[in-house]
């Protein structure tokens, strides 16, 4: 581990910035009543207020966070306020108290920060529970602490709105930070001392974290895309969407290199090329990071970490295979040894892209995909249904469960903490709530760390205190623990306890100086609390297994709608397929190659402008929604492959953007693509070949031709009138007007295509994202279910080979995307009916899977008749002579995917039926 680089990233993160930002916030109005009025409890107070609404003060969109952390200062001021008009008596506190916490810890339910809203609404109403107060004084008091947090509230988004794209950069460096960690995890599958149930462990590990990262920096880079409108483009957020679109293409990348391991390890366990690709992982994910620093840093990246002696030793291996006739030997373990070669080889390339961005080029304002409206669609919606809440008043809610644990937990805690003779009782409940959590498993691990980060930090603060008698270097002492404190929360809360204690004891003492009874105090009130946290998630209890199975089939109908989403699905049965085997030839190539040209020539004749272009983009995307039936419908309705969308997609753009001459149009290199780079970089030496998008500049740039469209019918009446009859006149008038007809309409079906194919790109992005978050729900709920008693783990062997199954094919997908491409343009009458018939397998198992169909007796045979029909398309393509070797090669790695994908389908239909969890 390189220690340095830790370092830097830890202090130019997001964590820390939000640790400085929340402890300046909250500890600046005690020290100001404090310093200049002399009101120490009256700076507590307003502190308390600011504390609470800190809780909601996470990494996320401005505007919702501004929101969220007034809805919280709102309701933690009605719940200090009827907390202190109860406290003047002791049975109209307790009446309060049990329904005011019920009801706090209900609004779990709605999601997002909720949760955090629950806990520091209700963290306010605690603080009120030892006072006593009059009316009037209650009102006065749950004023203060609603000063507290709106002054909490518009400090960190004033904060936030001055460093917006700070935060942008952060939230980006730790989605490329995870994406480094999940390559290095997938470099120890080459390592032959590794354990492979291991590696699959970390792996899985790695890409929940990184969906998360994805997911979080998604939620920021995209909902400040409307910035993008105004018709000038900051270089700076052109910069961040550009790179965050590389991160999760680079991503899909490493997903994408998955192969056979164990067949590689047993046939090339010997063999130097498995140390090479384990090098050039690693060193890849070194460059990864040092990107994601130099994001961090605002600066550019440092020089390239060279891997060309990896990438030619790789070559040189292979090469060395074929000429010993292994691809004819063992063609399934040269298939596996070489498929990763490409994607690595272009993962290589986009990395070095991405070290280009970091420059800072002023100059560069074209985006990588098109911003468009339809990218709303990848971003969560953050509404709150007001009235769910009355729908989870039963049972078999796992919150109003939730909501009861809390409440008597509370409640008993309270009743503790006026038994035993203690100074602050209040901290015996507020540990409850802190440490009790919806999910058993969640409880229990915060539970251990609680206790363990409390002990260490009391003793660590008691060393402090011996030893150094300056109140001052105490003081910075104090406020150095809340700022890691507040900054470790996410990511170590183990470590962030240990501050958390020692801070609030050194204030303390601060405070108070000469006794070391609160941190003794301090010590039994975390034992108690921790106790009642852990008997009372034995209460009502809601085991993760209840909720998996909706989880199961979710995760099984997102992976089928990204196969469905990777490949242009015609919907006939393969016998259909077959009588229509010259269509169904044309189905990888010709359809798409006219498309692209019909988009070109007719954008050539376009005069139509930008304004003109969006509304028959918006009019064809309804129509194309309302054709296939929704965003992800079913196989008749599913658009094309974006792999093979591109091609029209980026015509139709180059069209737009640069009409001045061929030869520009030819030699600029690619700014704008409409998909995963891998189709434009998976040949080594290929090149990009679609022009910028400009869309200010597209109505007013327009070739010589186009100029004279547009005059023609000037020209026509101008001829009218010099001529000497008027028949002559209407004739040339009728011309110009058809002509300016036919230019309209070609642009409107130009339009269409270009909507259709950036439609289609778009719902493969949403497919590829709704998989991955699927696959990282499923895969935390299973690691929580392994926290939980071994009676409450339930198919325990089936669910870890359903995940890593899922994943193998998920990445077998994406791999197989371009290759369907390559092989589309040059080998596609050979490839239509094997591949179709193999895919449709594979999405029936998956639907089957879905519905926990068990795998039929006949179905081993199946796929050895599919198997068979695949190897002999490969060996027609190498005796047809006019496929290149290049195309046969592709068509080799493609059928090998087509197996290894089948495989995996069948496995997970097996597993899928043989788990039986609740709905």
């Amino acid at each position: 581990m390189r220690y340095s680089l830790e370092i830097r990233k830890f202090i130019y993160s997001q964590y820390f910035f939000g640790g400085l930002r929340i402890a300046l916030g909250v500890s600046l109005p005690a020290i100001l009543m404090l310093t200049v009025f002399h009101n120490r409890e009256l700076g507590f107070t307003i502190a308390t207020g600011a504390l609470g609404a800190s809780v909601v003060d996470m990494p996320g969109p401005l505007k919702y966070k501004h929101n969220e952390m007034l809805a919280c200062t709102v309701i933690g001021f009605l719940s200090a306020l009827a907390t202190g008009i109860a406290s003047a008596n002791a049975v109209t506190l307790w009446l309060s108290v049990v329904p005011l916490t019920f009801v706090l810890s209900l609004i779990v339910v709605y999601g997002n920060r909720w949760p955090q809203i629950s806990f520091a609404t209700l963290f306010m109403m605690i603080v009120t529970l030892e006072e006593h107060f009059t009316p009037m004084q209650a009102l006065v008091n749950a004023s203060w602490i609603l000063l507290g947090g709106l002054w909490y509230t518009y400090w960190a988004t004033f904060v936030s709105r001055s460093l917006v794209y700070r935060i942008e950069r952060q939230a980006l460096a730790e989605s490329v930070f995870s994406c480094a960690e999940y390559l290095l995890a997938r470099s120890e599958f080459y390592d032959l001392d590794a354990n492979l149930d291991e590696c699959y462990r970390k792996l899985i590990e790695k890409q929940i974290a990184a969906v998360e990262r994805q997911d979080a920096a998604r939620d920021i880079v995209l909902r400040n895309l409307p910035k993008l409108r105004s018709g000038k483009l900051d270089a700076r957020r052109v910069m961040l969407f550009n790179l965050f679109i590389n991160v999760v293409d680079l991503h899909e990348m490493f997903v994408g290199a998955h192969t056979d391991y164990p067949l590689v390890r047993n046939t090339f366990g010997g063999a130097d090329i498995l140390i090479f690709y384990r090098d050039l992982m690693r060193k890849a994910a070194l460059d990864l990071e040092d990107i994601g620093l130099a994001v961090l840093q605002n600066r550019p990246a440092r020089a390239r970490i060279n891997v060309k002696a990896e990438l030619r030793a790789i070559e040189y291996e292979l090469d060395q295979m074929r000429r010993h006739g292994v691809p004819q030997k063992n063609p399934e373990a040269y298939s596996a040894v070489s498929s990763a070669f490409r994607r690595l080889w272009s993962a290589t390339r986009l990395i070095d892209k991405m070290r280009r961005r970091t420059r800072h080029d002023p100059s560069v304002t074209e985006t990588e995909i098109r911003v468009d409206p339809k990218l709303s669609r990848f971003v969560s919606s953050r509404r709150v249904p007001f009235m769910q809440i009355f729908s989870n008043l039963t049972m078999a809610s796992p919150s109003f469960r939730h909501a009861l644990r809390v409440t008597i937990a509370v409640g008993v805690g309270f009743w503790l903490g006026r038994l035993l003779p203690l100074t602050n009782a209040y901290w015996i409940v507020m540990t409850t709530v802190i440490i009790l959590k919806p999910g058993y498993s969640l409880t229990k691990q915060r539970n251990v760390q609680r206790i363990i980060g409390t002990a260490i930090g009391c003793a660590a603060c008691v060393g402090l205190i011996l030893v150094v008698k300056n109140p001052h270097v105490l003081l910075v002492a104090m406020f150095a623990c809340m700022v890691m404190s507040y900054s470790l929360l996410l990511f170590n809360y183990t470590a962030s306890v240990v501050f958390t204690s020692a801070y609030v004891l050194l204030m303390l003492h601060l405070l108070a100086p000469g006794g070391m009874r609160l941190i003794g105090e301090r010590a039994i009130d975390t034992v108690v609390g921790c106790a009642i946290a852990i008997a009372a998630s034995h209460l009502f209890p809601y085991w993760e297994y209840r909720l998996m199975g909706k989880q199961v089939r979710d995760m099984i109908a997102a992976m089928r709608n990204y196969l469905e989403a990777s490949w242009w699905w015609t919907g006939k049965p393969a016998a259909q397929a077959e009588a229509k085997s010259a269509a169904d030839a044309n189905l990888f190539a010709d359809a798409n190659a006219a498309t692209a040209e019909a988009a070109t020539a007719a954008l050539a004749r376009s005069e139509a402008g930008e304004a003109e272009l969006a509304t028959a983009e918006e009019t064809s995307s309804r129509s194309v929604l309302s054709e296939t039936g929704g965003e992800t419908g079913g196989v008749a309705g599913a658009s094309q492959s974006p792999v093979v969308s591109n091609v029209a997609s980026a015509s139709a753009e180059t069209a737009i953007s640069d009409r001045s001459s061929p030869a520009t149009r030819t030699n600029e290199a690619i700014t704008v693509r409409q998909t995963d780079p891998v189709s434009a970089t998976d040949t080594p030496g290929a090149t990009y070949s679609a022009a910028p998008v400009k869309p200010t500049d597209a109505a007013t740039t327009r070739t010589p031709g186009q100029l004279a469209t547009r005059r023609e019918p000037a020209l026509a009446e101008t001829s009218g009138k010099r001529s000497t009859t008027a028949s002559a006149s209407k004739k040339k008038t009728v011309t110009g007007e058809s002509a300016a007809a036919t230019a309209k309409s070609g642009a409107s079906a130009a339009a269409a295509v270009a909507a259709e194919a950036l439609d289609s790109d778009f719902r493969y992005r949403l497919a590829r994202k709704n998989v991955h978050i699927a696959f990282a729900n499923l895969a935390q709920a299973f690691q929580r279910m392994m926290l939980e008693p071994k009676a409450q783990q339930k198919f325990v062997p089936e669910l870890n080979d359903l995940l890593i199954r899922s994943h193998v094919l998920a990445s077998q997908i994406t791999a197989a995307g371009p290759l369907l491409q390559s092989v589309g343009k040059s080998a596609a009458g050979h490839a239509a009916q094997p591949v179709q018939r193999a895919l449709t397998v594979i999405r029936d198992n998956l639907t089957q899977a879905q519905e926990g169909v068990p795998v039929p007796d006949d179905q081993a045979e199946q796929s050895k008749l599919l198997t068979r029909e695949l190897d002999s398309m490969v060996v027609g393509a190498e005796r047809a002579e006019d496929i290149p070797a290049d195309a046969v090669q592709d068509l080799k790695l493609l059928a090998h995917q087509c197996k290894q994908m089948l495989t995996a389908s069948l496995l997970i239909r097996k597993d899928a039926s043989l788990i039986n969890l609740p709905e």
